[in-house]
């Protein structure tokens, strides 16, 4: 396997043996580097963090098991490179080093990147740390069929246009419930519409929720009006602009947008009517 030494028993001491002369070699160069060319701590940290730990972990998956031989080996590589970076005593612990240098336990972090990918690529619930991530539950990607060329450019601003149809929408994250909403003025007529989003979803996909069902609402009420929708998650729209997001909230959103609907952002907290309203609303959702 290309970068990986997998042996007979699949124990992952022959790849760790061969690690660690690969982060000796490295290491030593960089201790030259060091006291020759005046590299400080933080640099020499830095280079650890995004460099050494790095090749630790390279393809964890394929060959860390967690085995308390696998620990002993891994923690002793990072042993070695937290030395040369703190100039501690070569007596002084593991666990002191790490607390000195402010780097993570190796093993832990190897134990994290099995878990990723245990929930990235096979969807499956872990607890690396006692803490149940499930990753049956988490969104997956799906690429859009549509051409790029055919999709309708998002432009949004922060203006506050009168219209016959006006969406406020909003979402909200509040006593672990995550809920969204939108508040629909058309002509005289106003309407309110809630929606409870799973809990383990964040702010920023009940406000995508939000802004996706105002659209749905409209292409089924209100199919031949002008719309102008607001939100106040300016980092909702921003993602709406950007074609190459792989969010697939954000895709089905942008998807269903066409040239009738404008988009607007508008401050939170400055006593917008329609947008105290919708975050009422976003808030009573149950």
């Amino acid at each position: 396997m290309l970068g990986v030494i997998l042996d007979d028993g699949q124990t992952g001491i022959a790849h760790l043996s061969s690690l660690r002369n690969r982060v000796m070699q490295i290491l030593n160069r960089l201790t030259i580097a060091k006291h020759r060319r005046g590299l400080s701590v933080t640099v020499v940290k830095l280079l650890y963090k995004r460099a050494l730990e790095r090749i630790l972990v390279y393809a964890a998956p394929a060959w860390w098991t967690g085995s308390a031989l696998q620990r002993v080996k891994a923690t002793s590589i990072q042993q070695q490179v937290l030395l040369a970076i703190s100039g501690a005593f070569r007596t002084t612990s593991s666990k002191a080093l790490q607390v000195c240098c402010g780097a993570e336990p190796i093993d832990r972090v190897l134990d994290m990147e099995v878990a990723w990918y245990a929930i990235k690529h096979r969807r499956e619930d872990v607890s690396p740390f006692g803490t149940l991530l499930e990753g049956s539950k988490m969104e997956r990607f799906t690429a859009s069929q549509r051409h790029l060329g055919h999709l309708t450019p998002v432009h949004w601003d922060g203006q506050q246009p009168n219209s016959t149809l006006s969406i406020y929408t909003d979402g909200s994250k509040l006593d672990g419930r995550v809920r969204a909403a939108f508040i629909v003025y058309h002509h005289h007529l106003v309407e309110e519409h809630q929606y409870r989003v799973s809990d383990h979803c964040s702010v920023f996909q009940a406000e995508t929720v939000a802004i996706q069902q105002a659209i749905n609402w409209k292409l089924q009420n209100a199919p031949n009006d002008s719309c102008h929708i607001f939100s106040d998650g300016m980092s909702v729209l921003m993602s709406l602009q950007n074609h190459q997001i792989k969010n697939g909230q954000v895709q089905k959103t942008w998807q269903l947008l066409d040239a009738s609907i404008s988009l607007h952002w508008v401050k939170t907290h400055i006593g917008v009517a329609g947008n105290k309203e919708a975050d009422r609303a976003a808030k009573a959702a149950t």
